[in-house]
């Protein structure tokens, strides 16, 4: 196996039996698996790791089961590309130096434990030994947007907890971990997301007045910009570690059995767009993400409340002030951030809504031309979709007509 050697198989063993004597393991045999293609992510490679170690002074044989992460090694523009704005430098930070500070001020399991990293590779703890996703037929419910969203606030109130009682300034002390990767002009995926977007507008047919198209070639790039500033600490509410990236394939939830309906616990992982800034980006991000619009307007109000209850209950038992953040302060950093989640919404629809099998093949039959489609111009890719994938261009044109309505509607305030 040449991705981890004997030495750090043995390593990451013993950091797990940590009741053992180290001295006394020894490894037996290590596996390695390539994950499913569901499970290919656009910024690394995922595997699965099975070791068999013993305890001499006990004979006692353990199977251990881990998921790694790992620069891409098949897709050389993609590896480039993540050793270029250093991804898995972030998340190996984020796990060893951030989120074990984090887990300290929680009541339960908030993001799998990391026994190993490298800045090309991360070994995880299996979460499907005991969470898995949602299936295809299990839809989101009101309750499962309830339990993510307290899972938010405890993760939200549990680093502001870290930063009172041990005196630490997130933002400074991490500062050159927490770097934004995804809404900067920097990042060439996001400018070539804002022009697809553009792309898309001018296409919508009910965009095809001389006003519309005016405003679309004159004024939208240039709005859409206004988003990086959403994404920088706020001045206006109390920041926090955001994870900024909690879609459905990024949730891990527990059911107390196998007939249970609802969830009784989640998990979330993936965090290399995490940040430290206003909740409401975790907050919006969820309800616009993963939720259709039309259940969003109809649990809108009703998911806003719940998280704040939430927080302020864990801020509570923290022994922190319940109003640090208030219910009016929330409300209204949820307006004044509103545009960077439709905008995230209208820049990740025409990925996450493309079927596995036209991305997996355009990512390993295509790899230069898929990686012009991400950092150059989308337009020729989304065109290839909508011939390939029925229903796509409703699908993606749907975020696109919520946002440009809303920029027309609220040019004022950020113009």
């Amino acid at each position: 196996m040449d991705l981890l050697s004997p030495e750090e198989c043995l390593l990451i063993a013993q950091r797990t039996l940590k009741e053992k004597d180290k001295s006394n393991l020894i490894l037996l045999d290590s596996q390695l698996e390539a994950g499913s293609n569901e499970l290919m992510g656009y910024m690394g490679e995922y595997y699965k790791l099975k070791l068999t170690v013993e305890d001499t002074a006990d004979k006692e044989k353990h199977n251990l089961d881990y998921f790694i992460k790992s620069l891409p090694r098949k897709n050389e523009p993609q590896r480039a590309e993540c050793e270029r704005k250093g991804v898995f430098r972030k998340e190996s930070a984020i796990y060893t130096e951030i989120l074990p500070n984090v887990q300290k001020y929680a009541t339960k399991k908030l993001f799998p434990k990391c026994f190993y990293s490298r800045n090309d590779i991360i070994v995880l703890e299996d979460l499907t030994q005991e969470y898995r996703h949602l299936k295809a037929s299990e839809g989101y419910t009101l309750e499962h947007y309830k339990l993510v969203l307290e899972h938010l606030a405890e993760v939200h109130a549990a680093s502001i907890a870290w930063e009172e009682k041990d005196q630490v300034n997130i933002c400074e002390r991490f500062k050159d971990v927490l770097i934004e990767l995804h809404l900067s002009m920097d990042n060439s995926w996001f400018t070539t997301g804002l022009k697809a977007i553009v792309f898309l507008a001018a296409r919508h047919p009910q965009y095809q007045t001389e006003e519309h198209q005016s405003f679309i070639n004159n004024k939208l790039y240039n709005l859409l910009t206004k988003s990086e500033e959403l994404v920088t600490p706020s001045l206006t509410i109390r920041n926090v570690l955001c994870h900024r990236d909690t879609w459905d394939r990024n949730i891990f939830f527990r059911f107390g059995s196998e007939s249970s309906a609802l969830p009784s616990a989640c998990c979330i992982v993936d965090f290399q767009l995490a940040k430290y800034c206003s909740p409401t980006l975790d907050v919006l991000f969820l309800l616009y993400i993963v939720a259709s619009a039309s259940l969003r307007r109809v649990i809108y109000e009703e998911c806003l409340d719940h998280y704040h209850l939430a927080l302020q209950s864990h801020l509570t038992r923290l022994g922190l002030d319940g109003e640090l953040i208030t219910r009016e302060n929330f409300l209204g950093e949820c307006q004044r951030t509103r545009l960077a989640a439709l905008i995230i919404w209208a820049l990740t629809e025409p990925q996450t809504k493309m079927s596995s099998s036209v991305s997996n093949r355009l990512r390993s039959e295509e790899p230069e031309k898929f990686d012009y489609y991400l950092n150059t111009d989308r337009s020729e890719m989304l065109l290839r979709v909508m011939k390939l994938q029925p229903g796509y261009e409703q699908t993606i044109m749907s975020p696109v007509k919520e946002l440009v309505d809303y920029l027309i509607e609220n040019e004022h305030l950020y113009a």
